[in-house]
């Protein structure tokens, strides 16, 4: 045999030999607990964003709308209807609400307010002549010396964290785009950090067991992680330091604190949870001295590799406690969850069971079932809550029920129908404690989400609100009040005030 085939030979022998310790290499290393976990944590979560509700909920969320309406000829003089409206879109940071009367077909109250990053206006032309709104950009330079000012002490006066408040608001909102989406990315790479540590300080063990659930087998790899008070005390410290010195998340915080803080310093809001940190760096040392067993089962399924359930006990001296989450093979498409907490030392507790009976392109049937555990002078006693859920997708009929220990009942009856982009529930029945509201099929309340509506345009000309003077601006709030009583009574029975 020639050098160059036995060269080709050893070669492709050593390549052979590479390539089988790369594949064992990779199995080790994807079998192994830490790979295990974060992996099916990872698709578990990518499963849970397929729920339909959740999708449903983001879609409407980044440009859908949501809009109650009902027939109010009981309450009104003639032929009334009303509906409300409520557009968003986070992601492009513009919004809207509508409340519009109408009389027949004719409208007879239209009031809109509609905004953006940029603009916020009113419009109601049965109220007030013209549009009045407030350019966002401008707040700044129009809000010092208005009658909004707290210097100018003014009737309308704004005190001064919420004069602050609205000065910062152009920056603020700016800020705001893709908000949520930094938020979650925050949570989630806490929560990684959080199982990372945990594995990091924790004993691990890995087992298999079969599970079941819904009916179905689940063959799962179990693992196990025991933590005492050593480990809670290391893998508390390091999410805090790690946290402390997490500038993205600061900045995070910044943003979340300039939302809220309308009648606060968004600064001091922010040294708070900063003080909370330090409280909790000093209590460290106090979980060393304690006598802590802590457990984690994390059942992880052999095929798909998701999270089917985890269980958690947590036991001191003082205390027992534990829970379990069932998700099942994948959290998208399972026919059983459940959630379970108990205080094993004083014997009380609580479940809680969804159950899917039957999903399908006829028919949806599911139950919630809730039960709690009391133990009363060494009497233990249970309390058991079923809520129903029937909807016949062919015709569309809803209904949700239950009944309390008094064997009262409890149901909302309606249609529901799919139509294209959008979810429409009209109720046709309500009963309450065994009895039927009647009310409720002559106003005809419909509830309708659509995925995909468009938020209405910000109109180019307005009154500026921020440049009004007093005697205005009075005017402007009269008009309205006003303008609403006076409505009221045009359209409106008596009787209803």
């Amino acid at each position: 045999m020639n050098k160059s085939k036995k060269a080709l030979i050893i070669g492709g022998s050593v390549a052979a030999a590479l390539l089988l310790t790369l594949i064992i290499v990779s199995i080790a290393v994807s079998s192994s607990p830490k790979t295990l976990v974060l992996n099916a944590a990872a698709n578990t979560i990518a499963d849970a964003r397929k729920i339909e509700a959740l999708t449903v909920a983001n879609d409407v969320a980044n440009g859908g709308s949501v809009a109650l309406s009902a027939n109010l000829d009981r309450f009104a003089k003639g032929d009334m209807t009303v509906q409300g409206k409520v557009y968003t879109n986070a992601r492009n940071l513009k919004y809207a609400g509508e409340l519009t009367f109408s009389d027949g077909k004719k409208k007879v109250l239209d009031a809109k307010i509609i905004g953006n990053q940029d603009r916020i206006i009113f419009d109601c032309p049965e109220l007030v002549d013209g549009v009045y709104g407030v350019d966002i950009r401008k707040l700044e330079k129009n809000l010092p010396g208005s009658i909004f000012d707290p210097d100018e002490e003014t009737r309308y006066s704004l005190n001064y964290d919420r004069f602050d408040f609205f000065m910062a608001l152009r920056n603020t909102i700016k800020n705001d785009r893709n908000l949520q989406r930094d938020v979650d990315a925050m949570a989630l790479k806490y929560e990684k950090l959080v199982i990372e540590k945990m594995l990091k300080y924790a004993e691990t063990k890995k087992s298999s067991e079969t599970i079941t659930v819904g009916g179905d087998k689940i063959p799962c790899t179990v693992v196990s992680l025991e933590i005492d008070e050593e480990a809670l005390a290391n893998i508390t410290k390091d999410i805090i330091d790690y946290a402390m010195s997490d500038d993205s998340l600061e900045k995070l915080l910044d943003r979340i604190a300039a939302n809220v803080a309308f009648d606060d310093d968004p600064g001091e809001l922010v040294d708070e949870f900063y003080d909370i940190l330090e409280e909790m760096e000093d209590e460290v040392e106090l979980i060393e001295k304690d006598d802590i067993d802590i457990t984690f089962d994390f059942y992880i399924t052999k095929t798909g590799r998701r999270i089917a359930q985890i269980d958690f006990e947590f036991v001191t001296e003082k205390e027992d406690f534990e829970t379990s989450l069932v998700l099942g093979k994948n959290v998208a498409k399972t026919t059983e969850m459940s959630f379970e907490a108990k205080d094993v030392k004083y014997g009380s507790g609580v479940s809680i069971t969804y159950s899917v009976k039957e999903n399908n392109s006829k028919s949806y049937q599911a139950e919630i079932k809730l039960e709690e555990e009391y133990l009363r002078n060494d009497i233990s006693s249970t309390k058991t809550t079923r809520i129903k859920i029937d909807w016949n997708k062919k015709d569309g009929s809803f209904e949700i029920r239950t009944k309390d220990k008094r064997d009262d009942t409890y149901s909302v009856k309606g249609i529901l129908k799919k139509k294209g982009d959008c979810y429409i529930f009209t109720a046709t029945r309500l009963v309450v404690e065994g009895d039927s509201v009647p009310a409720v099929k002559s106003i005809g309340l419909t509830l309708t989400i659509d995925r995909h509506d468009p938020t209405p345009n910000v109109h180019g000309r307005y009154t500026e609100i921020t440049k009004l003077d007093e005697r205005s601006f009075k005017r402007f709030l009269n008009y309205i009040g006003n303008g609403s009583m006076d409505f009221m009574n045009d359209y409106f029975k008596q009787t209803v005030f």
